[in-house]
């Protein structure tokens, strides 16, 4: 049986614009118990106009949500992150505790605009590493500059970044030419992680199975374990990754 980890998912009530509702996140966890996952990392944004919430909320949401995934199943766990957009203050927001890491680990879950430079997106993965954080660049389909240039993600793997991708561009909901870029990067094995991106029981449902098979096919079962699983267990246990493909 397989037992995902979904290492990106918006899925705190009323904290973003991911589920509105408890009944949203209770049918979301649901669904993520019967695609397979058996761990969720929460990571609502931390972004200039998508959710900018205190953690005294996030945290009071984050007991809710564990409370409503007991009851979709008592194995079903849910961890606290964040997806944290990329600005100037970020390294001093990580000291302060104002954003924080991927369950209170050294591994930090960072986006970026799609616009954005590759020096921009280097600098920024450099500035944070100084900090002492391993960070993760979350969804790499969607930044141009790497979409471009197949060179640029195997530059940030050199540097030490971690690769995120999304479970929907794998299997094709963003378009042909994203699943094409996609492809190319799981058959050169430059992906570490995956997470639905989940925001709702719909359009952007939490969806995992059909992803992993596709994955399973292209690449072998041993890889789509680690981008699914293995690896993601490792970050939750604050180990190094030491096997990078």
């Amino acid at each position: 049986m397989n037992r995902f980890i979904d290492m990106h998912c918006h899925i705190l009530p009323g904290v973003d614009d991911g589920s509105q509702t408890p009944e949203e996140t209770k049918e979301m966890l649901r669904q993520e118990w019967e695609e397979g996952t058996r761990v969720i990392v929460a990571t609502p944004h931390y972004h200039k106009t998508r959710g900018k919430n205190d953690l005294a909320l996030i945290k009071e949401q984050l007991l809710l949500t564990r409370k409503l995934a007991r009851e979709v199943h008592p194995k079903l766990q849910v961890c606290l992150g964040m997806e944290i957009y990329y600005s100037d203050e970020i390294p001093e927001l990580l000291k302060t505790g104002e954003v924080v890491p991927i369950r209170k680990s050294r591994y930090v879950l960072v986006e970026f605009s799609p616009g954005d430079s590759f020096r921009h997106i280097q600098n920024a993965v450099k500035l944070v590493q100084m900090k002492g954080y391993s960070v993760v660049v979350a969804h790499i389909e969607r930044y141009t500059c790497l979409r471009n240039d197949i060179s640029n993600v195997e530059y940030l793997k050199e540097m030490g970044a971690y690769l995120q991708v999304n479970t929907g561009s794998i299997v094709g909901d963003y378009g042909r030419n994203v699943k094409k870029f996609l492809r190319e990067i799981l058959k050169r094995n430059l992906a570490d992680l995956v997470g639905t991106d989940a925001h709702n029981t719909t359009k952007r449902r939490p969806s995992m199975q059909k992803a992993y098979e596709e994955v399973k096919k292209l690449c072998g079962q041993e890889y789509a374990d680690c981008i699914f699983e293995k690896n993601a267990r490792k970050m939750l246990k604050n180990e190094e990754i030491t096997d990078r493909n």
